[in-house]
Formats: C-alpha cells, structure tokens, sequence
C-alpha cells in the first residue's frame, strides 16, 4: 500500500516538474515568424501568387517589382518544389525594428518541356514584428531562381 502511494507521489511530482511556462512574447512573436515562413513557403509551391503577396507587407520596397518576377515565375515554371530546413533557422527579435529569419533554402524549378532549374542559399527575411509580414529579403531571393552555368572544365 505505502509502495503504491509513493509511486502515485513520485509520478505525479514528475508530471508536475514537466509543466511548460507559458511563451512569453518573444516566443510567441518567434512561432509568428516560423508560421509566416510556412505559409510564404506553402503559397510558393502552390503557385498561388494572392497566398503568397497576403503574406508580404505593404511597406515592402518594391512590393510591386516582387510580384511581377514571381508571377513570371510562375508563368516559366509549372512545377516548383521549395523546402526550407526549419530546424535550422534563426529567428533575431530585436528590442525595436524587424524580426529576422535566417535559414538554408533550396528549390527546384521544373518548365512543362522538362527544364530544371535548381538553386538555394542561406538568406535572411525580415518580418514586421506585429503582424508577421514580410517587410525585406537579404541577399539571394528565395522567390527568383537563378540558373547557374557550371564551371568549365580546363
């Protein structure tokens, strides 16, 4: 009897000891950032242009330039496979300005003749912080793939 009450006690000191602290606002502003990426991410492979352009801020500079590259995109490519590795990111939520996300892309671009185009890079999003929109992209776009000739041999 003693021996199942104290298996009872320690089971339920154990279950106690596992409660998770609620997220505080940096860890709530961070699952905002990983969601984004996913959605950026899942409206791209779709090809849903609207999805995608919901996802990017109004102050975004040259929102306009951005829509028209991906909707050629689109027009080129008729099946595209991008993949993020999430596990990898690193998300900086600053005390004042934009969220960044840093993360290794990779995405394979497919014509309807049979072309592919395979490109991917380490680059960095920038969010806003409040409604988790893309407000910028550093260096390489994710969203504009670049075909690259393969160096001569010699």
């Amino acid at each position: 009897m003693i021996r199942r009450l104290f298996v009872v006690l320690f089971l339920l000191a154990v279950l106690a000891g596992c409660a998770k602290e609620p997220l505080k606002q940096a860890g709530i502003q961070g699952e905002g950032i990983v969601q984004s990426v996913r959605d950026l991410a899942s409206a791209y492979e779709r090809r849903d242009i609207d999805g995608l352009m919901d996802k990017v801020s109004i102050s975004y500079p040259d929102r306009e330039n951005l829509r028209k590259s991906v909707d050629s995109v689109f027009s080129t490519y008729q099946t595209i496979k991008f993949s993020v590795q999430y596990s990898r990111m690193l998300i900086m939520v600053q005390q004042k300005g934009d969220i960044k996300a840093v993360f290794t892309w990779e995405g394979e671009w497919q014509t309807s003749g049979g072309k592919i185009v395979k490109d991917g890079a380490r680059g960095t999003l920038a969010f806003d912080p409040q409604a988790f929109k893309l407000m910028g992209v550093e260096g390489k776009n994710p969203f504009v793939p670049v075909e690259q000739q393969l160096p001569q041999r010699q």
